[in-house]
């Protein structure tokens, strides 16, 4: 029976995964010991009140200390609701990232949610390849177990929308690079359309983002971006 305990695992130099803080003084040991800048907490109130958490207590304690703190809320045990949320979680961890943070991401327990969050991270912006970037997490954080239904759902979800940017995009890579396949040019487009839609403005992964089935970047702006 899993039992909590302050842990974590840092996973490369900018990223820790980690369980969650319970009170202020866990806040102050994880920005002492790991030298995070930034707080990334995928729970609910679902997962913190059985604990008596309070988040906005954790928060303004955070925000004292000069921690960035955010909330990208996904249920435990749910890969219905991972899936769905899962864009606005890699968005967020992307924004943190990109603004040179050090991040302490953490679920509950450390297990699924946040290893889940940095597999999304790592091949939806980074473009690794999945077993490449779970192997990875997976060699620092062992106990990673990321629900797969929910990632491939979500990327399922994210080509669904992109796919008239997809279309898009391998046609150019069809005129640029006549030494490779069609489906090289297919499966190269959608790893760039994914990516794009994280990083850039026109086209943000919010929580809502997939519920809706919209995507704000048409082609052209998404063809340019890559060029």
């Amino acid at each position: 029976m899993w039992e909590w305990t302050l842990s974590w695992s840092q996973v490369r130099d900018d990223l820790f995964i980690g369980t969650c803080p319970m009170t202020a003084e866990d806040i102050d040991r994880i920005h002492a010991d790991t030298g995070a800048t930034a707080l990334l907490s995928l729970q609910t109130e679902d997962c913190r009140r059985p604990f008596g958490v309070d988040w906005e207590e954790l928060r303004g304690h955070g925000e004292h200390i000069n921690l960035a703190m955010v909330n990208a809320p996904m249920r435990d045990f749910d890969s219905t609701d991972q899936r769905r949320n899962l864009p606005h979680a890699v968005r967020s961890l992307h924004d943190l990232l990109d603004s040179d943070h050090v991040v302490y991401m953490h679920d509950t327990s450390s297990i699924n949610r946040a290893p889940l969050t940095a597999l999304g991270y790592m091949t939806f912006v980074e473009m690794h390849r999945p077993d490449d970037a779970f192997g990875e997490i997976l060699s620092k954080h062992p106990h990673s177990a990321p629900s797969w239904e929910a990632y491939e759902g979500c990327r399922h979800d994210l080509l669904d929308i992109l796919r008239e940017n997809i279309v898009v995009r391998a046609y150019y890579l069809s005129q640029e690079e006549s030494d490779r396949n069609s489906e090289q040019h297919w499966l190269q487009a959608e790893r760039e359309m994914i990516r794009i839609s994280f990083i850039s403005t026109q086209s943000p992964c919010t929580r809502d983002w997939i519920q809706a089935g919209t995507c704000s970047a048409q082609p052209h702006d998404t063809t340019a971006a890559i060029a």
